[in-house]
């Protein structure tokens, strides 16, 4: 859900459809059965290997948030470590061969947006800063009317995380989208890195290539691949990261914004902040 202005997608070429639920057919045999839906996956589970719960699973069955659930929202241990939304993904997850960490991140996006909406209700209020006149107010969003973008490119293979681009430089590369626990093991190898080398220099762009390409020109040799990602050609990162950009299946998180003291007009990404699932914080 990263706002970066050269790697927006492109709506144009992918095409949108809205986030869609369906009751689930499991039968009420008490008043005190916990609801739950199908959430549609925007992978439609093409990136998961024949042995994983998910392989072409086009929907899970997720539960609706209980009292309980806050317990784990609210608890100060999972807070410090980051761990309460994975945890509480985890718990509401019916099929728990399914596990948090295997998702990709659009895919986990679309089941955590559901449990907000259904647990809170779809209204979210977040501080915006019109690009016109600088204002910042207070905007209310419709998390209801999210569109999503679903896989639209094929794997190399049924069933594998990989997908083929040829650059401008005629090099091709296989690359994957990452999982939520790549997605977490690469801030947290950032975070170590910058600390023990006190450097200003984040290393976002190379990090995420380095552990997105599988291959370049069929060389699969990690080391080969890290060596030469952080001498590859400026042209060819940012056509490889735009084209996983726009192909990325997960959520559109943009609606149109109207600022209230200068009324321009514009679309705005969604951010998604600590109100997402604290929305008294």
């Amino acid at each position: 859900m990263e706002d970066k202005e050269s790697n927006k997608i492109n709506i144009d070429d992918i095409q949108a459809t809205e986030i869609k639920t369906s009751p689930s057919s499991q039968k009420q045999e008490s008043p005190f059965n916990t609801p739950t839906d199908f959430v549609t996956l925007p992978s439609m589970g093409k990136v998961y290997s024949v042995t994983s719960a998910l392989h072409n699973k086009e929907q899970v069955e997720i539960r609706h948030l209980t009292a309980a659930d806050e317990d784990i929202l609210t608890s100060r241990s999972l807070l410090r470590s980051g761990k309460a939304v994975d945890v509480l993904l985890q718990k509401c997850l019916i099929d728990q061969n399914i596990k948090v960490d295997e998702l990709i991140s659009g895919d986990k996006n679309a089941i955590l947006t559901y449990l907000r909406v259904t647990g809170y209700g779809p209204e979210y209020s977040v501080s915006i800063n019109c690009s016109d006149c600088g204002a910042e107010a207070d905007n209310l969003f419709d998390l209801s009317l999210i569109g999503m973008n679903t896989l639209s490119i094929s794997p190399i293979r049924d069933g594998e995380n990989a997908f083929e681009y040829k650059a401008p430089s005629g090099m091709v590369y296989v690359f994957k989208f990452l999982s939520s626990g790549e997605e977490r093991e690469i801030s947290e190898a950032q975070d170590k890195m910058k600390k023990a080398s006190n450097s200003p220099i984040d290393r976002n762009v190379t990090t995420r290539l380095k552990a997105s390409i599988l291959s370049i020109n069929g060389d699969t040799d990690h080391k080969n691949i890290n060596d030469f990602v952080d001498k590859m050609p400026v042209r060819d990162s940012r056509a490889i990261r735009k084209y996983i950009e726009d192909n990325t299946p997960d959520l559109v998180m943009k609606q149109d914004y109207e600022c209230k003291s200068c009324g321009y007009k514009t679309e705005v990404d969604i951010p998604v902040t600590v109100s997402f699932f604290w929305p008294e914080s």
